[in-house]
Formats: structure tokens, sequence, C-alpha cells
């Protein structure tokens, strides 16, 4: 391809916008919890790139995406939470970093107070799934078939969503405490790896990393945890629709800024967070994640964290769920 002077120039000048940003000032980061490929990126590169250009009308300059994976959120928390309550750096995590850290860990790395909530960007539940040489069909017979003997579960690790979903239906469905077995494993990938080797007998997954093993008959969907079936499961009831009314466990991506920053800049980011969550582009890349476009402002998020604290504290002292 033959690149002309002016081309060149171009090139150069769009290569140097990130530093020149930066040396004015002009930089936002969103630091994502969890490592590139995971939807939590995902969603955290569609607010940067809706933030660049203006979804809402209101370009925000350069606003680019650092990863920043470990320790259930704390790691990327911390660093948040040490930054200028300027507007030019949030957070984006799992509640749970807030919600069940917490209660987990002696400690954290930051204080939960030096982080405050913008926005709610999008929810998620998972999906109950089986390997076929358990001999279970639906969730009344997984209920039976751990009533009888110890069930193995995988999760991505103590205090994973798979791991907290899986103990609050056995407390909530009435299942002795030594029914569920958990097996802890390093992340979805590992976890998910046994599931099909049939190693482990069950999993609280994502729904969108069993939607095609479900398709293909290596694995069973039994029940997804939210209020309403999925699209990418249009068979499986929800633990609700299956006979156990009012159950609903979702997790939420939570849009969090150092503790200090103006609320007028949090309305700002929370609107902006409501349009590019709205638009129809951003949700069929969310659906394909099953991940619900849902979103909220500042108070809807800070009350979804106060809710879920208490019920994953509850979970936590329950099962003596501790990482150190």
């Amino acid at each position: 391809m033959h690149i002309t002077r002016r081309s060149a120039v171009a090139l150069t000048l769009g290569a140097a916008l990130p530093r020149m940003a930066l040396a004015q000032g002009d930089l936002t980061r969103i630091i994502a919890a969890f490592p590139p490929g995971a939807a939590l990126d995902g969603v955290a590169r569609l607010l940067a790139d809706g933030a660049s250009r203006g979804a809402d009308g209101r370009p925000r300059g350069t606003v680019v995406v650092e990863n920043r994976a470990g320790a259930n959120g704390n790691i990327a928390s911390a660093a948040v939470a040490r930054a200028p309550a300027d507007g030019r750096t949030f957070l984006l995590a799992i509640d749970t970093t807030f919600t069940l850290n917490p209660h987990l860990y002696s400690n954290l790395g930051f204080e939960p107070r030096d982080l405050e909530p913008v926005a709610m960007a999008g929810t998620f539940p998972l999906a109950l799934l089986v390997h076929p040489s358990l001999g279970v069909t639906d969730l009344s017979g997984f209920l039976r078939a751990a009533r009888e003997r110890p069930l193995l579960y995988a999760s991505a690790g103590n205090g994973s969503p798979g791991h907290l979903a899986m103990e609050f239906l056995r407390s909530r469905l009435g299942l002795p405490a030594g029914a569920l077995e958990h097996v802890p494993f390093r992340g979805n990938a590992e976890a998910m790896t046994a599931l099909l080797g049939g190693q482990i007998g069950a999993a609280f997954i994502a729904v969108s990393g069993g939607a095609d093993f479900v398709k293909d008959g290596r694995l069973r969907a039994l029940a997804v945890s939210g209020p309403r079936r999925m699209a990418m499961l249009p068979e499986t009831p929800s633990v609700a629709e299956a006979g156990h009314p009012g159950f609903d466990v979702r997790f939420a991506y939570m849009l969090m800024a150092p503790r200090g920053l103006p609320a007028e800049q949090k309305r700002d980011w929370a609107a902006l967070v409501a349009a590019v969550l709205a638009e129809p582009a951003t949700r069929e890349r969310l659906a394909g994640w099953a991940v619900e476009p849902e979103a909220g402002g500042p108070e809807q998020a800070a009350a979804w964290i106060a809710a879920a604290h208490a019920r994953w504290g509850e979970v936590a002292r329950e099962t003596r769920m501790r990482v150190g």
C-alpha cells in the first residue's frame, strides 16, 4: 500500500494523540478488574468507545481501558481508590468486589469507602449446568440426587459468582450442608474443562460460557439463576419458574470512582452509561455475552450494592467462606 507524505503525517499524529492527551491531562482511564477477553472487559471497551465518541452527545476526549485482574477485583479497586477524584479514573468491576469481598478477605488492600458507585452497567445471571453422567434432567432431579449423595460442583474460585450462586441455592432450597461439595478452580475455563470431562458433575456458569455445549448435548442446562429465561437457553426455566418463587441471583457490572467525585460528574457518567447500553449495536454485543443492558445511576447502584452486601454476608457466614 502506498503511503503519501500527508498520510504519513496523519498516522504519526494519530499515534501521538494518546501521549498528547496524557500530557494535557485529557486521558481518562477505565480500569477493568478482569483480563482482556472477558465479558467485563468487553463492557469496559464499549463504555470507553462510547465516552470517546460521545454516545450521549458529549465526547470526553481519549478514554482507554487498562486491565488489572486479580484477587477478585481487589487489585484494580486498590489502584482506583488511590487515584484522585478528578473524573479521569474509573473502575469497572463485578459487584462482588464490594458486596462479598469485605466478608471474604481480612485485608482487601483498599478501603471500600474510598470508592463510590457511579452507575450500573449491565447485569447477568448464571446457568446451572450438569454433565449427562450425573443422570439428572431437571432441577428437581438435581435436588433429589444431592440429598442421596454429596455432589461435587465446580466454580471459578472461592467467592466467584458460581460459588455464591450454588451456596445460595443450597441454602434457600433446603439442601443439607454437605449435599454440595465445592471444588474451586482457577477461572471459568478450568471449571468448564472439568465439567465437560465429567470429573465434576455440576456448576453454575455464566450463560454465554455454556450455551453451545448445551446445544450439542455435551452438557445439560437445568435452570438459570435470574428471574426469567434467557434468549441463549430458551428451553431452560429459571429457578423460580422451576418451583422456587422469588429466587433471583444476578450479578452487576459496577462503574466506580474514587471518593469525592462531584455529584454532577457522577450523573454525567451515569447518563453516558445509559446511552451506551441503549444503543442497538451495544445490545447486540451484550446479548452475545448473555448480559442484560440494565443501567442505573449512583443511587440505584448504591442500593444494589447494599442489598447484595447483606445477602452475600449471610452466605459467607453460613459457609464460613474466607480467603485470607
